[in-house]
């Protein structure tokens, strides 16, 4: 009905003001439910919109508009209201007309036809250096939901993982391993204090040594005798330690890097397909290095395209861009005068790759500490005649655990976390993913275990699920084929509670679209539950197995529609939407 009556609305303010107005087909419509009944059911504010194009009075627009309108069958009377709102009051018939809707979509109600739009929506990207905690669940989840969100808007969208698996944490990560796998042949031999202390280390080190034996041990006690005097010797006794190993095990230590990055993906690949994210595409970082017969690799091209355009310059023997001129704060570093290449040279490299894949929206899901990072980026995909508004970056801000009403502490490189795996085996998938985006993604979140294991309407998936769950249980006792219902008599609910429900399913087209293009899928948890809580009250307040078959049926059609809409809401989600509970 609103889709008609927006349309409706369009025609009549091309035929009043065309002539007046040269660009009225851009002009956004929209309705409003009414939450006083007396003032209708939907409204618009197309008269104030209009008013100052126009050069008059919202409400001398109003009269025009509304002299125009034809009352039919389905909008029974339209009305003026306060400074120049326009009311309109719909029949029974058009309110209960979305429960037909509903019955007739099924799963597809909400979901939009096909925009032809590609999306990549690149998320989690956590270091390959150990097992995702949970504070990378929040972007795993948002990322995951979004996805499928964005999905449901018609929009064809590529899940991709950047693999950071280049640089100096790489480094850190393979000269880790090897002393736990040397520590099974030496035990005098001590992790140094930068290494990753973590227990995982040590199964994937027993990994190694089941698949090579001692054929990457060093028998060299001036190497051992470092490992054990590395106090206060900062970055630079780590970089002279990687440097020393490299040497004395040669193509071996390439082998352990790649054999623990590898290792350390498939514990982060298990740990997100059983938490219902699944990545179309993982991207490594190394593959920007890795030179073509044909052409020289990706980092230095992108560097090549920004020096061609005048944005590269030299100072101290290192290359800098000049991303000042793209309203950065200040210039950044391309190449350090040591020869290595910076992450962010990286980062050019791989978003101008993003680009010439095709897509028309490039999606980023960062965490809040990369906030000052989007606009180098953003300068450097200018400077390379990029359009940079074609990137959006969402922010999430960080997750903290709480048990017991106690914080606890996440840190990679001391071992001290919860891994999402952990979280899982406590509180359940469903529970862990609903809860990460149970709030807006810009606001610092406290999981909070204790709740998200209970029981009652505070938690507030197990609320959602449990509506689904008793309205399950209802048509098990009516034992009514639901198929049967669709003649059911809807001018029956008549009800301001049944009314209301009927308008909120009504809703959730909206819902999708607005939680899409907003990027906050958080909005449709908030949804869900008011309509649990909706149904809930309806429920401890009537029967619905009654000796009115008439009323029954209609009673029962409603409970269908609310299921229908909760299990789609769920799916959009990640959640299921349990017959029992």
């Amino acid at each position: 009905m609103k889709a008609k009556i927006e349309d409706s609305l369009r025609e009549i303010i091309c035929n009043l003001y065309s002539k007046n107005i040269s660009n009225i087909n851009d002009i956004s419509i929209n309705l409003q439910e009414n939450k006083e009944k007396a003032h209708g059911d939907l409204a618009s504010n197309i008269a104030m919109v209009l008013a100052k194009p126009l050069g008059k009075s919202p409400i001398e627009i109003a009269k025009q508009i509304i002299d125009q309108y034809e009352i039919d069958k389905e909008i029974i009377n339209v009305e003026i209201a306060g400074p120049g709102f326009i009311n309109f009051f719909l029949s029974k018939d058009s309110i209960s007309e979305v429960l037909r809707e509903i019955d007739q979509k099924k799963q597809h109600f909400g979901k939009k036809v096909s925009c032809e739009q590609k999306v990549l929506i690149e998320y989690v990207s956590s270091n390959p250096t150990g097992p995702l905690h949970v504070g990378h669940g929040r972007g795993a989840a948002f990322g995951s939901v979004l996805s499928d969100l964005l999905r449901e808007a018609g929009y064809e969208v590529d899940e991709e993982y950047y693999v950071n698996d280049f640089g100096r944490q790489i480094d850190i990560l393979a000269l880790s391993l090897w002393v736990r796998y040397a520590q099974f042949y030496d035990k005098n031999i001590q992790m140094f204090s930068d290494g990753y202390q973590g227990e995982y280390l040590i199964e994937i080190a027993e990994n190694l040594k089941r698949n090579n034996a001692d054929a990457f041990f060093i028998k060299d006690e001036d190497i051992h005798s470092l490992f054990n005097s590395d106090k206060d010797k900062g970055e630079n006794f780590v970089d002279s330690l990687v440097e020393k190993i490299k040497v004395k095990l040669g193509k071996g230590y390439s082998q352990i890097k790649e054999f623990a990055v590898q290792e350390i993906l498939k514990l982060i690949k298990s740990d997100l397909t059983e938490f219902g994210v699944n990545h179309n595409s993982w991207f490594s970082e190394s593959s920007l290095y890795a030179e073509d017969r044909n052409s020289e690799f990706r980092v230095k091209k992108s560097i090549e395209e920004l020096k061609a355009g005048g944005f590269v310059y030299e100072k101290d023997n290192a290359i800098w861009f000049k991303s000042s001129k793209f309203n950065d704060d200040k210039d950044r570093v391309l190449k350090r005068g040591s020869g290595d290449f910076t992450y962010f040279a990286s980062d050019v490299a791989y978003h101008i790759d993003k680009y010439e894949r095709g897509y028309e929206k490039i999606l980023n899901i960062w965490g809040s500490d990369h906030h000052g990072y989007l606009p180098r980026v953003k300068a450097a995909l200018e400077a390379c005649n990029k359009d940079r508004d074609k990137l959006e970056v969402v922010f999430v801000q960080f997750a903290s655990l709480v048990r017991s009403g106690k914080k606890v502490s996440m840190s990679t490189r001391s071992g001290e976390f919860i891994s999402i795996k952990e979280l899982m085996d406590e509180v359940t998938p469903d529970a862990a993913r609903f809860f990460y985006i149970n709030r807006k993604a810009d606001q610092h979140l406290e999981f909070d275990l204790d709740l998200a294991k209970e029981q009652s309407k505070d938690n507030p998936l197990y609320y959602i699920q449990y509506a689904h769950a008793r309205i399950c249980s209802v048509f098990r006792k009516s034992k009514i084929d639901e198929d049967s219902l669709s003649e059911a008599d809807l001018n029956l609910l008549d009800s301001e509670r049944e009314t209301e429900i009927i308008k909120s399913l009504g809703q959730y087209p909206k819902i999708i679209e607005r939680a899409a293009n907003s990027y906050e899928p958080h909005l449709i948890c908030y949804f869900l539950r008011e309509l649990s809580a909706s149904f809930h009250g309806y429920y401890n307040n009537e029967k619905f197995l009654i000796e009115d078959e008439d009323l029954m049926k209609s009673r029962l059609f409603l409970l269908k529609g609310i299921k229908q809409v909760i299990q789609n809401g769920l799916r959009v989600l990640g959640q299921r939407a349990p017959k029992e509970m």
